[in-house]
């Protein structure tokens, strides 16, 4: 009897130093939550623009360095900006068009006055990302044919610039045709039954209309080469208050785009699993997008040249911005130098 009790006292000994060293570990370990620093990210799910973003999250980058990543999944940057706006997350990725709107037109942000914010990364690089489709049996042969039809389009985003820098190209006015505002996904719906004629949308889901209609898809012919940017945003204040969370988020980035040109089949089962369209369409266009870190003087053009644009149409009364003055450069002097070619 006595012999038994010193074996189960052994055993509950053993069996509580265990539990004591796992709590300790759990309370010590990087991948406890309370260790890591939180950071709320609105992106865009249905872009390809955000495989660095998912792989991140999926490899476990983000922990790596410390962070807490809580991804709010909007269907385009300008709902992320206006959360970035209205302080609901702390990142923001957006496309060039919002932020353009955001700084020139008075009616896109009315909540309050908008607070200071700046650009401190730009993720990808892509001249093909946007595409108009039409409907061959809705009389669709030719730019032209868009007059007196139904066009889908995401208003409000960078798709806006797109179709008026196609309609200038061949001379076509906007009282032409009809826009119906429609998010990506619901394009796909609304042009294979029928709802609409064209769809302006990027990728992968212009390809993924494309394959759903088949031999009744066109895409319209365009000379344009329309560069596409997916800016990393920040509020100043945050920022300021938090500079080795842009940079541990920055180094978590730049390790999912080596894994992504080392990984591209995986990366693009990723893609297809968390945009929701098929693996064909996520290979079919994924050569069209480089996924780089970089603060570029092409940025800087593209910005100048939507400046202009909106001054044309009427919708800021000056294009008269240096926008170097957005741009924070130290993150990305701090993560990956190679990547900055501004002329400053």
């Amino acid at each position: 009897m006595d012999i038994f009790l010193s074996n189960k006292s052994y055993l509950t000994v053993t069996i509580e130093l265990i539990l004591a060293l796992a709590l300790f570990t759990g309370c010590n370990g990087k991948d406890d939550s309370a260790d890591l620093t939180t950071v709320r990210v609105g992106i865009t799910k249905s872009f390809l623009g955000e495989a660095a973003t998912f792989v991140a999250q999926q490899q476990g980058y983000f922990k790596d360095e410390g962070l807490d990543i809580q991804l709010e999944q909007n269907s385009s940057g300008a709902v992320s900006i206006r959360e970035l706006f209205d302080e609901e997350i702390d990142i923001a990725h957006v496309a060039e068009t919002p932020i353009m709107y955001a700084l020139l037109d008075s009616s896109y942000y009315t909540r309050k006055e908008i607070p200071s914010f700046q650009i401190f990364a730009d993720m990808i690089y892509s001249d093909d990302i946007q595409h108009i489709i039409g409907r061959r049996d809705h009389g669709i042969s030719g730019p032209r044919d868009i007059t007196g039809k139904k066009v889908a389009i995401y208003q409000g985003t960078q798709l806006d610039y797109f179709l008026d820098s196609f309609l200038l190209e061949h001379q076509i006015a906007k009282e032409e045709f009809t826009l119906v505002d429609k998010k990506p996904n619901e394009q796909v719906k609304a042009i294979t039954n029928g709802e609409v004629d064209i769809a302006v949308n990027w990728e992968p889901y212009a390809t993924y209309i494309k394959q759903e209609l088949g031999n009744n898809a066109i895409f319209l012919d365009t000379k344009l080469t329309y560069s596409t940017l997916w800016l990393a945003t920040a509020r100043d204040r945050y920022a300021e208050q938090h500079p080795e969370v842009i940079v541990q988020y920055m180094r978590a980035l730049r390790q999912a785009q080596k894994y992504i040109s080392k990984y591209p089949n995986e990366t693009q089962q990723l893609l297809a699993q968390r945009t929701g369209v098929s693996i064909a369409a996520v290979k079919a266009s994924w050569d069209d997008i480089d996924y780089e870190l970089s603060l570029s003087e092409r940025m800087i053009t593209l910005l100048d040249d939507q400046a202009r644009w909106m001054k044309r149409n009427n919708i800021t009364d000056t294009s008269d911005i240096d926008f170097r003055t957005l741009i924070n450069f130290e993150p990305m002097q701090a993560v990956y130098p190679e990547g900055i070619t501004v002329i400053q």
